[in-house]
């Protein structure tokens, strides 16, 4: 990668015969060396604008709830700067402990910290429902991380579904089993706190995303479902029929909007040495 270059994702995507790179406008001239580089190839590049959103302090008023509430994949996960999305239940495959997977980003910035997630619902402001903690490291080129749910607000139930609360039919979608994704144009859908359920296809496997220096993701399949800031760590999935799923991943990341990363449920049960809690 160029010197100082940051924020790129290329893949080869077979529709266009062709690599093609993402990068945002306003990184042009901090990754001219990298676009110089790579011209000779003859890639596609596509530009986007970079939007940001910054998480106030009015939007972390924290209510205390009183009833039960069921934690489901696609809910709210709050920290003191930033808002992502809970991923799937999940169980440790040598130890009996149970964690909720999300997005490794999502953990805070500051190194050698624990990171604290309290719970939030759609459309709703976060509360003091404590989900669980993050450790301060992650799994290698691999954007995902576990949160122990060994201290979890009493009033919270994590369950093996999916949240669809838009949906009148099928509010909650159980998952059944978790598949690898294998065919391009497969159609795949996400749940998340921003955007909540939304669906595409596959455009692309092996996607690389490059941040900025050692601090990068790999084998990403890229998507044309839409995705925002928020949604960071919300289970992927597939319809196996009406109101059952199959889990895939987890989203982490999109570039323009229509352009979302999932995390392959391989890469994260491997490296995790997890498996994914699934209704049967």
């Amino acid at each position: 990668m160029g010197s100082g270059a940051i924020e790129i994702m290329f893949g080869i995507f077979p529709e266009e015969n062709n690599i093609i790179i993402f990068m945002y406008e306003e990184f042009n001239e901090i990754n001219q060396g990298f676009i110089d580089a790579v011209e000779e190839y003859e890639p596609i590049i596509k530009f986007y604008p970079l939007k940001t959103e910054k998480l106030s302090n009015s939007e972390i008023s924290m209510d205390k709830r009183s009833l039960d509430i069921q934690v489901l994949g696609g809910d709210g996960l709050f920290t003191e700067f930033k808002r992502c999305s809970a991923g799937f239940l999940a169980t440790a495959k040598n130890e009996i402990k149970n964690y909720i997977v999300t997005a490794n980003h999502c953990r805070n910035d500051k190194k050698g910290d624990v990171t604290k997630f309290f719970y939030g619902a759609w459309d709703e402001k976060p509360t003091l429902e404590f989900v669980g903690s993050m450790p301060p490291t992650g799994f290698s080129s691999y954007d995902f991380n576990l949160i122990d749910i060994s201290n979890m607000s009493d009033s919270l139930k994590p369950s093996p579904a999916i949240r669809n609360s838009d949906s009148e039919q099928f509010r909650m979608l159980p998952i059944y089993d978790g598949i690898p994704v294998s065919s391009h144009g497969v159609h795949l859908c996400k749940s998340g706190y921003s955007t909540h359920v939304t669906c595409g296809f596959v455009k692309a496997f092996d996607v690389f995303s490059y941040v900025r220096s050692g601090i990068y993701s790999s084998e990403l399949i890229m998507t044309s479902m839409l995705g925002r800031k928020g949604d960071s760590g919300g289970p992927a999935f597939a319809y196996s029929d009406l109101g059952i799923v199959i889990l895939n991943g987890i989203y982490v990341a999109v570039i323009g909007n229509v352009n979302s990363m999932i995390l392959p449920l391989s890469m994260i049960t491997k490296y995790g040495d997890i498996e994914p809690i699934i209704n049967k």
